[in-house]
């Protein structure tokens, strides 16, 4: 983008020629392209527009052909939602929004978005605004996250088959479905009552006629039972003639277009035995996180079959139910895991730091721990570490409110404490958050400063080159919302360079049978050991020295080399 903007002929535009603008729209122009958080500049009466790398993504194909083209124009789909706002700003408002559902045509189609963002006035010297600096995040995959979840969450905790019935087993799983038809419009189980003859069993959201329904997606089935591998039935929206409208609360009723058919394999069998016909809404993209959710529905449905038909032979003998037990096992942990990379997502961190995350060993959920690091104005980093009480999908989608409330907290304030008694407010309104520990820093590499406040977590810990070990107890406090209006404690630690900080779970260093000293002193000796290597070698041999193999509890760790 920065090469993008000065090979723009900028004298087309409002703004004029590049030597005619102000050293406040130089200044704006440049902070916006030296961030790697996402940026919108708009400009003048115009809002003519600039923006960074991090924002042409969400232009989709509108870029790069939106360089110093208007607001009006290239956001027309969003205008009428967007401009009330800006008129606000430039009379001397700001505005912030998280999670703002959005209606954008930026690929093509109707699409479902969602953003967290702030509008701020760029003032010039006299007090006059000039422009608008839009901070974005687009918070789509985390709202689509969080709203699966709650869909596995429900299937995962369905009743087992008490009657034996496979047509009322699937039924039940399909009515979690139908609840959740901004997802999965529609869904058709075809289950096979001999070989090569499957036959509709039980659906959701598709009120067309029996035969229409077999006609329609009759070879699909049968190639997926044949081969074992997905495939996909497009054009569906003439015929169906919108008999499967898909809702969206974002954007609003739409016909189906496309559907996925999935194998349904159950537990003992080499092959597909039915197959599973899913809509897909046509508000959203069917990228690898949608296929996999779809993926892990139909692994629910195969579960509750398989219970029915245990209950039909009378329970299977030993070893067929503890292969039934393993399958239900595998799912939760793949539910699991999906849900903890779909929250912590694929981060690109800063120099000089590490992350790792590991669930324990011989559970079928991983729990509430977390970790964050936030790029803050002039070269600060947020960083957090978090942990809530205990287990399973719930502590997992109360660990992605409070670190997505945490993140947005960092970007709006430069105290720890004041991040800590804002969710010490939120995590009271969100049940099961209460009595989580979180610790929040702010790292300033110009000054070697460390800012930071506890709320009841484990102390952290730097280890300079020296040898010398100091614990970060200094701004400890109770954990959260356990005290209403509890003043929040914060601490400067000077980071001398070369030293390292290590921020940390308790799964790290608890031993059952061991006194907690002994495991600080474990982790401080590890940290030394390792202090010539770099932070992503270092999080390896601590996971190597710490955690062995079989770690008792799930742990979440940050690293940061000075």
């Amino acid at each position: 983008m920065q090469r993008l903007v000065l090979e723009h002929d900028w004298s087309e535009t409002a703004l004029g020629a590049v030597e005619e603008w102000s050293s406040t729209l130089l200044t704006t122009v440049s902070n916006a392209l030296n961030t790697r958080f996402a940026k919108l500049l708009m400009w003048g009466p115009e809002l003519t527009m600039a923006y960074n790398d991090a924002y042409a993504p969400m232009l989709g194909l509108r870029h790069p052909d939106a360089l110093g083209k208007r607001v009006s124009d290239v956001w027309v789909d969003v205008w009428a939602d967007i401009e009330p706002m800006i008129d606000d700003v430039f009379a001397g408002g700001v505005t912030y929004f998280e999670d703002l559902p959005l209606t954008m045509t930026r690929h093509g189609f109707e699409e479902e978005c969602y953003f967290t963002f702030s509008y701020s006035p760029v003032v010039e010297p006299g007090g006059r605004v000039v422009g608008l600096l839009n901070t974005v995040v687009e918070t789509t995959p985390r709202v689509l996250a969080a709203r699966r979840l709650t869909v596995l969450q429900q299937l995962g905790s369905l009743p087992r088959s008490a009657h034996g019935d496979t047509v009322a087993a699937v039924t039940a799983t399909l009515q979690v479905l139908a609840e959740a038809r901004m997802d999965c419009p529609f869904g058709l189980v075809f289950m096979e009552d001999r070989p090569g003859n499957p036959r509709l069993v039980a659906g959701h959201g598709a009120s067309a006629e029996g035969d229409v329904v077999r006609n329609l997606f009759g070879t699909a089935v049968h190639a997926t039972i044949a081969s074992g591998e997905p495939q996909l039935v497009t054009d569906l929206a003439e015929p169906l003639l919108g008999l499967s409208p898909a809702q969206s609360e974002a954007v609003g009723a739409a016909d189906v277009h496309t559907a996925v058919v999935l194998p349904l394999t159950l537990v003992g069998t080499s092959r597909p035995t039915g197959a599973v016909v899913l809509g897909t809404s046509p508000h959203l993209r069917l990228d690898d996180d949608y296929r996999t959710f779809l993926s892990l529905v139909v692994g629910q449905i195969s579960v509750a079959l398989a219970d029915a038909r245990a209950v039909e032979i009378e329970r299977l003998r030993a070893a067929e139910q503890s292969e039934l037990d393993r399958a239900r096992a595998q799912f939760f942990t793949e539910v699991a895991v999906t849900l903890q990379r779909a929250v912590l997502g694929p981060t690109a961190l800063p120099e000089g730091f590490a992350v790792h995350y590991e669930p324990a060993t011989g559970t079928l959920e991983v729990g509430g721990d977390w970790y964050d690091v936030v790029d803050l104005p002039e070269g600060r980093y947020g960083v957090v570490v978090g942990d809530v009480v205990g287990t399973g999908l719930s502590a997992a989608a109360v660990m992605g409110q409070l670190r997505s409330a945490g993140r947005a907290l960092l970007l709006e304030s430069r105290s720890p404490a004041h991040v800590l008694s804002a969710l010490d407010r939120f995590a009271s309104l969100i049940p099961g958050a209460s009595v989580s520990t979180v610790f929040c820093g702010i790292v300033d590499p110009a000054t070697g400063i460390l800012r930071y406040s506890s709320a009841g977590h484990v102390p952290g810990m730097v280890v300079g080159v020296d040898g010398e070990v100091t614990m970060l107890e200094a701004a400890g406090s109770l954990p959260l919302a356990v005290v209403p209006d509890l003043e929040r404690p914060e601490a400067d630690v000077v980071l001398a360079p070369g030293s390292t900080l290590l921020l940390y779970t308790d799964g790290l260093i608890e031993r059952r049978d061991e006194p907690l000293d002994e495991g600080l002193a474990r982790a401080a000796d590890a940290l030394l050991s390792g202090h010539a290597l770099a932070p992503a070698d270092l999080a390896d041999l601590l996971r190597l020295k710490l955690l062995g193999d079989a770690p008792d509890d799930d742990v979440a760790f940050l690293l940061y080399r000075c």
